[in-house]
């Protein structure tokens, strides 16, 4: 007999199974009453180890007797002794289509915040099912309690009320799926990502100039476009060179300024910086964000196919599409795929930046009251530009110094907020800075004799 539960239940198991055959045997010669051999088996027993000594024997003259039957019930097999603790098959055995829409509830969207992020959790959903349930209604896979009673409980008659419903909260949770599951119904995939498995990146050895790659950013502050003398958010595009960690190239225009072109000259003018070029031995990977602008494809086939194989243009996925059968179309967003070092960079920019005028914070809620940066949302026009905000006045001051040289009168006006081109020569002043940086403890030097300026050759600088 195989038997995988606990060894003193199947010691208790035989050894009852020896006594009851001993007990059976005097009945039958005897005579004797089988309520007094019982008692008398309890006795003896009482305190009888099992399991070496780990446990002892406890069996009530009660509980010999129930167990008595259920032995002789079962034919008299040693077997019919030890637990059954397990529900029976049409309990344990959920159908595939009660499980798909436990699943279909745990990632509704229609719930408050905390459900929109985690799910709804498993007592909610068997309180739901169980409603449905009691209310006679059909459930997947399932059918209304009528037809489940009628389907396990063949020749029963039918009970005046439904029964309580047959799987309980702790099968119902083991049903509902990972949380990543969950999540990604609820959320989409990029927010599951973090729950599921995922491939740590060594960075520590890329060659040089193996591998850069590009993000977008909106800064946290504005600043005045020249052309227009209208306070704008800034959208910043950074060029990285991954080995080094340095930014070889960037952009820095209004907010859905930045057009394909721009990514291209962008590209073709970070390629000429120290460090890159074609025939090194391996290729150079350029790895751009679906969701950001993106080189357009005539550019990346010159790329690839001027560098006779030395380039190679890679572009994300996107995150978005249709969760379930049946529901909207979600937003599509670029998937932030293996870009965690520029993503870190660009929190560190904004740091060194915040010493600049125009800060708007990185949310609504943190941006200064008297900026009046977010009035264009205002439907009543007359609310806009509110007198006394740094916005409306900049946008004054801008207005009048662009009228002015328009008809050709010098106007030097000191402006509260930096201009476009301001801001270029202070982001580009930041980037140096960061980029000349050595003296922080993770180089693990303090002086520099000799730099790297192209894959294998090094010249002598002095600092």
């Amino acid at each position: 007999m195989s038997f995988k539960g606990p060894r003193w239940q199947l010691e208790r198991a035989c050894r009852l199974h020896r006594e009851f055959r001993d007990i059976a045997l005097v009945i039958q010669c005897e005579g004797l009453p089988l309520t007094k051999l019982l008692a008398d088996l309890a006795a003896r027993l009482a305190g009888v180890p099992l399991d070496g000594g780990k446990r002892v024997l406890r069996a009530s003259t009660g509980t010999l007797v129930r167990m008595w039957y259920v032995w002789d019930g079962a034919g008299r097999k040693a077997t019919s002794l030890i637990p059954n603790h397990r529900a029976p098959a049409h309990v344990r055995h959920m159908p595939a289509e009660l499980c798909a829409e436990i699943q279909r509830i745990a990632s509704d969207r229609s719930g408050g915040r905390d459900m929109h992020a985690n799910g709804i959790d498993g007592a909610t959903i068997r309180k739901q099912l169980a409603k449905k349930w009691q209310a006679g209604e059909s459930l997947p896979g399932v059918g209304t309690w009528r037809e489940f009673w009628a389907r396990t409980q063949p020749g029963a008659p039918l009970p005046p009320v439904a029964p309580d419903f047959p799987w309980s909260t702790k099968t119902v949770v083991r049903k509902m799926g990972s949380k990543a599951v969950r999540i990604m119904g609820n959320v989409g995939r990029a927010k599951a990502a973090k729950h599921l498995p995922h491939m740590q990146r060594d960075y520590s050895k890329l060659r040089k100039c193996e591998y850069f790659t590009l993000d977008d950013a909106r800064a946290d502050l504005v600043a005045i476009d020249e052309l227009t003398g209208r306070v704008v958010d800034v959208l910043l595009y950074l060029f990285m060179e991954v080995a080094s960690r340095q930014i070889i190239g960037f952009l820095c225009k209004p907010k859905n300024n930045i057009r394909a072109e721009d990514v291209d000259e962008l590209v073709a003018h970070s390629l000429q910086t120290d460090g890159f070029g074609v025939g090194i031995g391996y290729a150079s990977h350029i790895w751009f964000e679906r969701g950001t602008v993106a080189c357009s494809e005539a550019a990346q086939a010159v790329l690839e196919a001027g560098s006779e194989g030395a380039i190679k243009v890679h572009r994300t996925g996107m995150d978005g599409g249709t969760r379930w059968i049946g529901a909207a179309r979600d937003k599509s967003s670029g998937h932030a795929n293996g870009k965690a070092v520029i993503e870190s960079f660009v929190r560190n920019l904004h740091r060194r930046l915040i010493h600049l005028p125009g800060q708007r914070g990185n949310t609504y809620a943190n941006q200064p009251a008297n900026l009046g940066v977010g009035e264009a949302s205002v439907k009543d026009p007359s609310k806009r530009n509110v007198d006394g905000t740094v916005k409306a006045e900049a946008e004054r001051l801008a207005q009048f110094k662009l009228t002015a040289m328009a008809a050709g009168t010098a106007c030097d006006l000191k402006l509260p907020l930096l201009t476009i081109s301001s801001l270029q020569r202070e982001i580009a002043a930041t980037l140096k800075s960061h980029n000349t940086d050595r003296g922080h403890g993770m180089q693990g030097f303090h002086s520099i004799t000799e730099a790297e300026v192209g894959p294998g050759v090094w010249r002598q600088v002095s600092l």
